[in-house]
């Protein structure tokens, strides 16, 4: 009679290795496959938080720009507070701390406090102005402004309790140009009271701001167009 021999399972040293060496493929697989999708999502994010910056400063100009103010006047004080100018200075980063690009009458509001619907007569301005603690500072980075002063307080305002009203559209933009389009051409300035003067027409057809601008994290280049209302396009045109 012979005695049985017990067989003793198990993996060998090599099934080991595979198997280990499988499982850090895998999971150096869901590692890579995460940081992709964490990737794509900070994309999303980035991208969504630079839509909504634009989107701001889109809505901004189009109820500025759609609600804008302007008759033809004789009477120089009414003219002055209607006038629409703009445009950069060509010497515009050489040590100014704050620099208008658009000026405007206007019954859109911003202002927290504001009633609505609004039947104000503002001066709205848009500023290139130096970031808080670069006063004085050599930079070529700017904010984007939206200044609002009730035209009621224009003369006779309390210069220590200023009225105007200011929104920081973009924190940080560089190489801004703005652009005025008449039925004929782009401008890099516009100024009504000498257009009137010369018989043309006192209003632009469209505002283009462009530049670059941090938005979501990332330096991109952006472009806003804004049309002005169709009923205000040929005043004093051709008389």
């Amino acid at each position: 009679m012979s005695a049985s021999r017990r067989h003793e399972s198990g993996f060998t040293l090599v099934e080991v290795l595979l198997a280990l060496l499988i499982g850090a493929l895998v999971m150096l697989g869901s590692y890579s496959v995460t940081s992709q999708v964490i990737g794509l999502s900070d994309d999303v994010r980035s991208n969504l938080a630079a839509e909504d910056a634009l989107d701001i400063l889109r809505i901004a100009l189009d109820n500025d720009l759609g609600s804008i103010i302007w008759v033809e006047s004789t009477i120089r004080r009414a003219a002055e507070s209607m006038a629409f100018s703009g445009g950069r200075q060509e010497t515009a980063l050489s040590g100014l701390d704050e620099e208008v690009i658009l000026s405007l009458a206007s019954a859109a509001v911003l202002a927290p406090d504001a009633p609505f619907p609004s039947h104000a007569f503002n001066r709205v301005t848009y500023l290139l102005r130096k970031p808080p603690g670069k006063d004085g500072e050599k930079t070529d980075t700017r904010q984007l402004v939206r200044r609002e002063l009730p035209a009621a307080t224009l003369a006779w305002r309390d210069p220590a309790r200023p009225s105007a009203h200011e929104t920081v559209l973009l924190e940080t933009v560089s190489a801004c140009a703005i652009q005025f389009f008449d039925q004929s051409a782009a401008l890099t300035t516009w100024d009504s009271q000498a257009r009137v003067q010369a018989r043309q027409s006192p209003l632009p057809t469209q505002v283009r701001l462009q530049g670059e601008a941090v938005l979501g994290g990332k330096t991109r280049r952006f472009e806003v167009r804004s049309a002005l209302p169709f009923r205000n396009l040929a005043v004093g045109e051709g008389r």
